[in-house]
């Protein structure tokens, strides 16, 4: 009995320590998106001088002069937006079809090197990404498809996080829905695409809006890889860089600020599906 008060007690105070770490994580996190809001809402002068205190003077329309000053490569930010769109939903939506199709060969099939190829997925999870960018620009180049839309054939990889995740789920689907699929006389293909993939689109709809929200925020790549084609995360990085004298700060941080809320509304509204459909692929494998 003693021992499993002391175990209590121990996982109590353990609680604790994780609960104070993590709300004093959350609170650096708030004040930071604070901070940064209330920049966006001084002139460049009272930015310089008052850059902890409330404005004195309320500037909205720092975020309709941002629209119209903010630019990168001569592009402004409502086609810094647009690119955005496109790169972020398109190559999310490419790697998860890719992922499901790897996914469920290698969870449902038995094949020679079916355990290599999952160990190949886990082993290119672990290779630094900045490491492989110059072999990816010298390939891209080769391709001819440096600097062009026709780049997200590239997010078309069945390997990675979505990988992982969909791995699990269609390990844990049972195989009797295929076997009765067969029955009725359906190919492999047709039992994939309209038994056993229905049944991921919730995973799948989850791993969609993880990757398009880790591509919105992406700037290396298309830094690199897009330059006539810039998008929020990488446009504003480059304003920067090009305006590192002089810069105006609170039109910067307005820029920020347009480009975190559409990520901030996605996240609010599809929170807890998230969560659970992460949890149907994840903790059952």
């Amino acid at each position: 009995m003693k021992k499993s008060k002391k175990t209590r007690g121990g996982l109590h105070l353990f609680q604790v320590v994780v609960f104070i770490l993590l709300a004093f994580y959350a609170f650096t996190l708030i004040y930071a998106m604070g901070w940064a809001v209330l920049s966006s809402l001084k002139t460049q002068m009272e930015f310089s001088t008052n850059l902890v205190g409330l404005p004195k003077e309320w500037k909205f329309d720092n975020y309709l002069q941002a629209f119209r000053s903010v630019q990168a490569g001569g592009h402004n930010m409502f086609e810094m937006f647009f690119n955005s769109i496109w790169y972020s939903c398109g190559g999310a939506l490419l790697g998860v079809i890719a992922s499901a199709m790897v996914a469920y060969v290698v969870a449902k099939y038995e094949f020679p090197g079916r355990g290599l190829v999952y160990a190949v997925a886990l082993v290119t999870m672990m290779i630094p990404v900045v490491g492989s960018f110059p072999s990816q620009y010298r390939m891209y180049s080769q391709l001819g498809i440096l600097d062009s839309p026709l780049l997200l054939v590239t997010k078309f990889s069945g390997f990675g996080f979505n990988f992982v995740m969909l791995h699990s789920f269609f390990k844990t689907l049972s195989w009797t829905y295929a076997e009765a699929g067969f029955i009725d006389g359906a190919s492999h293909l047709k039992v994939f695409l309209k038994v056993m993939l229905p049944q991921a689109l919730p995973v799948m709809g989850s791993l969609f809006l993880v990757a398009t929200v880790q591509l919105w925020n992406e700037y290396m790549e298309p830094n690199l890889f897009l330059q006539s084609h810039p998008t929020l995360s990488s446009g504003l990085y480059i304003f920067q860089l090009e305006m590192t004298r002089g810069t105006n700060y609170p039109l910067l941080f307005a820029g920020l600020i347009v480009s975190v809320i559409p990520v901030i509304i996605l996240f609010a509204k599809f929170q807890n599906t998230m969560m659970e459909s992460m949890s149907m692929g994840g903790l059952k494998g």
